[in-house]
């Protein structure tokens, strides 16, 4: 009983050491970033000993530069169009390829799955000369509805797997009532499908605030910058980059999506357990 109990918590600090390392591993990155933010740029000390004389110089030039204030605006509008873009019609779209039970339907599924296997990279070319054509590079919208057109197929493969867990009785019951297919998707389904709605949102919202290869070819004009490209151009500027400068810029474009998902973790979770309540 004793070598038991000894094993057990053996076993409890084992673990424990394994989730600290976890810790330490993934905010080492952090660590970094603000170390390395307080410093002068003139500082050549390593950038794992701890800043001892903090200085916030770095912090004022970055913020004293409008351009920053405007990247931020247009990640935002960029990420907003894409999530408006993209969820109603990945929604409606997988709804219908799960309520319907046809050949036509299964088809496109699969066809679906198989467009979710080519990388965008490939498609790149033609996807910039096709932008060109239609005059919408340098455009945050259009790059909204690149991004949106490129994540259609996974957000109607995820749909379409959470909708046809919902019990198509469901769908009856409101035609029964007199209500036609667009009111029964609105007010019955889509509020069933909270978890997966806010999981496609988490994911929008860090692919778009971390998305540099779309924006880099689509959008040359220093006005139309999303803040990843910002925070690129800081770590490039110079034939001597300033280090706590593009440090501050990273830290400050890593922040707002740190905080963003913290608190949409818990819409999440609540969001399952209403799920498997209702189901």
């Amino acid at each position: 009983m004793i070598n038991k109990e000894k094993r057990s918590v053996g076993a409890k600090i084992a673990i424990f050491a394994v989730c600290l390392l976890i810790v330490i591993v993934y905010f080492f990155p952090i660590y970094l970033l603000v170390n390395v933010s307080f410093r002068e740029k003139g500082d050549l000390t390593s950038r794992l000993a701890l800043t001892l004389e903090p200085h916030i110089t770095s912090y004022k030039e970055l913020f004293s530069d409008g351009i920053i204030w405007r990247c931020f605006l247009n990640t935002i509008i960029y990420t907003a169009f894409e999530i408006l873009f993209l969820i109603p019609l990945a929604s409606i779209g997988g709804y219908g390829l799960a309520r319907s039970q046809n050949w036509f339907s299964a088809m496109i599924r699969s066809f679906n799955i198989l467009v979710m296997m080519i990388p965008g990279v490939a498609l790149l070319v033609g996807t910039y000369g096709l932008m060109v054509k239609l005059k919408l590079t340098n455009n945050l919208i259009g790059l909204a509805l690149l991004g949106a057109g490129g994540g259609m197929t996974g957000g109607m493969f995820f749909y379409t797997t959470f909708t046809s867990s919902i019990p198509i009785d469901l769908d009856e019951a409101a035609m029964i009532d007199g209500a036609g297919v667009i009111r029964t998707y609105f007010r019955i389904i889509f509020p069933q499908l909270k978890a997966i709605t806010i999981t496609r949102v988490i994911g929008i919202v860090t692919g778009c605030w971390n998305n540099y290869l779309m924006p880099m070819y689509m959008l040359t004009k220093q006005e139309n910058f999303t803040i990843l490209m910002y925070v690129r151009k800081l770590f490039g500027s110079g034939r001597v980059p300033n280090v706590p400068l593009s440090f501050a810029g990273a830290l400050v474009m890593v922040l707002p999506i740190l905080v963003f998902y913290f608190l949409m973790q818990k819409h999440i979770v609540g969001g399952q357990l209403d799920s498997a309540v209702k189901g």
